[in-house]
């Protein structure tokens, strides 16, 4: 195992680099409370079957990502997971600009 995290047959990198550590993967944090927006919507899983979706991203002032959750499922389980997150906005896709608006309190009222 651990020879496959390394460089030993990279022919393409310099010789001091050949034999060094791949890095490990990146790992993202979770959004901080309080902070960030949820937004639900629609996608497709690895069926290409449409699923409801919520992602929560924690967004820092200069573009990056401080944190990301994200949730799959049924519109019960997407809104019930979106709805107990403690995101600053949580949000639902319109057509038309601004793309993204207050989600209603009522999910009742969300219907994408």
């Amino acid at each position: 195992m651990e020879d496959s995290r390394r460089r030993t047959n990279a022919f393409y990198l310099p010789e001091e680099m050949r034999d060094s550590k791949i890095a490990p993967q990146q790992v993202m944090s979770a959004p901080r409370p309080g902070f960030g927006t949820v937004y639900i919507h629609k996608g497709r899983d690895l069926h290409r079957r449409i699923v409801w979706v919520a992602k929560w991203v924690d967004e820092m002032p200069d573009g990056q990502s401080a944190g990301v959750e994200e949730f799959e499922g049924t519109r019960d389980e997407v809104l019930r997971w979106a709805r107990s997150r403690p995101a600053a906005l949580l949000v639902v896709p319109v057509e038309r600009e601004p793309y993204w608006v207050p989600a209603p309190e009522n999910d009742d009222e969300i219907d994408l």
